[in-house]
């Protein structure tokens, strides 16, 4: 009988002041079989991926075993976990695009381990051929990068692949595609560490299940078992918080006048590159609208157009008073801070070597008075971030808190537009739920214009006042 794929006993992770961040983490996935772990964010769920890989930070220090196919080492000794990469570890990681190199094309990264035949047939698979296969990473959505990675995995020898939310970014229809080509990996005899708050995913991929909360397992057992009959308290709440089960919310009656409106806009990567051809919309104080589309069709894109940070090869956008960003530079330093944008990657949004307490304080030159000492407590306690998280630096949170402190920091801007994209996609249903309650709330009681682009078809359903199809 074949080793075990991973076994893990025993796993603490602790961090400078000695606290663990994970705690007895014990863990068997059997070769060739499929485990996710789920859990909200900052659980913890992303250290055990990087006790595995022996890529935690410095900052924090491991203890317990770990064992690969056989191969055993001590989960502190990073060297020994690293020596096993490629060819026994592959890792999918939660940031796509910074996993890829930024000097070569996307075909051509493939090409240089799997050939260009095998490299060309993985791409296909994941539906990025033409353009987007020679496309550089900078190009390329979140979702297509996410993509890219999963035809890595498809030429890789490993035969242990740790997936860190694999579906993070990806409409519906490739979220499915996605799942199965995860689960795909199995009849070619490798195992599957897949973690993710998408339950999504834990339904698709089966096999087994673990629930993860403040760095301890709280429930295991088959998927079935888990995502049906569950016996714990907060297995039950997460269920509860799919966005299919929210109820809608009364629709804005704005009447006001608009404080964005563009009008047969058409855009694109580059001029012969285009996206779409007139596009127009309206958003007033209090309104919420929709954007969806799938994945690569250009939803980022228009955004950063709405925004004046992308300029338009056809149509107009016009901000308050009907301000031109793009014709009039000095009503667009004017406007500038109330015309916001939560950034899909919110980690690339902070500046890496510096404590995110002083990328804070950094601001109160263009915040409103008492901003920092009265409104900061208040946002953070709403998004469930504790204030001593602030010490850290961006690379030693998890995306589901660097998601959260973005929302923070734009809120205290006090915008009069918010172009959120993705604004809840590293999220954990039960945070999602709250962070798109304080989200609606503002727009509501605070006459904020809020444009929404999510994959996530129920929860614009349940939220928005209308959609915008790409």
């Amino acid at each position: 009988m074949s080793a075990p794929a991973l076994v893990i006993r025993g796993l603490v992770v602790r961090d400078r002041q000695g606290h663990g961040l994970v705690r007895g983490v014990d863990l068997t996935l059997p070769a060739g079989g499929i485990l996710t772990l789920i859990g909200e964010t900052g659980s913890g769920k992303s250290l055990i991926a990087q006790a595995v890989m022996g890529l935690l930070p410095d900052e924090l220090r491991a203890e317990g075993a770990i064992s690969v196919a056989g191969r055993e080492a001590e989960a502190g000794d990073k060297p020994a976990l690293r020596r096993l990469w490629a060819t026994h570890t592959m890792v999918l990681p939660q940031e796509p695009s910074a996993a890829l190199d930024p000097t070569m094309r996307l075909l051509s990264q493939l090409a240089e381990t799997a050939g260009k035949t095998n490299a060309t047939s993985a791409l296909d698979a994941v539906e990025l051929s033409g353009a987007a296969a020679r496309a550089w990473p900078h190009a390329l959505s979140g979702g297509m990068a996410q993509r890219g990675l999963a035809a890595m995995a498809l030429v890789s020898n490993a035969p242990l692949l740790v997936a860190d939310e694999p579906t993070k970014g990806l409409d519906d229809e490739r979220v499915g595609i996605a799942i199965r080509l995860l689960a795909s990996l199995r009849d070619r005899g490798k195992a599957l560490l897949a973690i993710t708050h998408d339950l999504r995913v834990a339904r698709g991929l089966g096999s087994a299940v673990a629930v993860i909360r403040d760095g301890v397992i709280v429930e295991q057992g088959s998927a079935e078992a888990v995502l049906s009959t569950p016996t714990h308290a907060y297995t039950r709440a997460w269920l509860e918080a799919e966005p299919a089960r929210w109820p809608p919310r009364p629709r804005s009656a704005a009447a006001q006048h608009p404080v964005l409106v563009c009008e047969q806009v058409g855009f694109g990567y580059t001029p012969r590159e285009r996206l779409a051809e007139r596009v127009s919309l309206s958003l007033r104080p209090g309104e919420i609208v929709g954007l969806c589309g799938v994945s690569g069709r250009g939803k980022t894109t228009l955004g950063n157009v709405l925004l004046g940070l992308h300029r338009p090869h056809a149509g107009t956008v016009k901000w308050i008073g009907g301000a031109d960003p793009y014709a009039d530079p000095p009503a667009q330093r004017r406007l500038r801070r109330q015309y916001q944008k939560l950034h899909q990657d919110p980690v690339r949004a902070f500046v890496p070597f510096r404590s995110l307490a002083r990328q804070f304080a950094d601001l109160k030159p263009v915040l409103p008075p008492r901003a920092l000492s009265d409104r900061l407590p208040e946002l953070l306690d709403r998004v469930r971030i504790k204030p001593s998280l602030l010490a850290r630096k961006p690379a030693e949170i998890s995306g589901g808190e660097a998601q959260r402190l973005a929302i923070v920091r734009l809120l205290l801007l006090e915008p009069r537009v918010i172009v959120a994209d993705e604004p809840t996609s590293r999220l954990d249903p039960i945070v999602q739920r709250e962070v798109i309650e304080l989200l609606t709330e503002l727009a509501r009681t605070r006459n904020l214009g809020l444009i929404l682009i999510s994959h996530d078809q129920a929860l614009l359903d349940a939220v928005t006042d209308g959609e915008l199809l790409l």
